[in-house]
């Protein structure tokens, strides 16, 4: 059996930059290999910052966006991942970050024991279907409105063996 790990970013970065006026850029609908040709091959965007911010490699607040780092660790194990250029850009400390936007394989991967609030979209408990995932390096699970991506095992050890800054990795149930 393999096992897999929600990726994210850590939550104990408080100073994250916060992305500005996202929704006048881009329909987060579209963020789906099938609708991926809508969005603009490079979304600009203005945060609000302090001096002092952490630019962590993946920063999940508003939108899920990875650094550059660790965009070329996800193509060496998704070739076919789609991306989109989002630089973030701090006009107040004149900073500028190159960010992406990955765009992964959708899987309707939840096992019968994950629990949901509300309409559904929200999962409180995440329990993956082992037989949905079999062969799946990362991907997103598709039937959370916030996006949830997952990773193989071989994919989480490579990130930790790496120095990324502000990402978590935890384990998933898998049924």
């Amino acid at each position: 059996m393999m096992d897999y790990f929600v990726l994210k970013q850590d939550e104990r970065v408080s100073d994250a930059p916060i992305l500005l006026d996202v929704r006048k850029q881009l329909d987060i609908r579209d963020i789906r290999w099938t609708s991926a040709h809508k969005i603009a091959d490079t979304l600009i965007f203005q945060v609000k910052a302090e001096r002092e911010s952490c630019y962590s490699d993946v920063l999940d607040g508003q939108l899920f966006l990875v650094s550059e780092r660790l965009k070329r660790l996800i193509e060496a194990y998704v070739p076919d991942t789609l991306f989109k250029m989002t630089p973030l850009v701090d006009v107040t400390h004149h900073r500028q970050s190159s960010y992406y936007l990955p765009i992964f394989e959708e899987v309707e991967a939840l096992g019968p024991s994950s629990e949901r609030v509300g309409d559904g979209s929200v999962i409180k408990k995440l329990v993956l279907h082992k037989d949905k995932m079999k062969g799946k390096r990362i991907a997103r699970v598709r039937e959370s409105a916030k996006p949830l991506i997952v990773v193989r095992l071989d994919v989480a050890e490579s990130i930790l063996r790496r120095d990324f800054e502000g990402i978590r990795l935890e384990r998933v149930a898998m049924e």
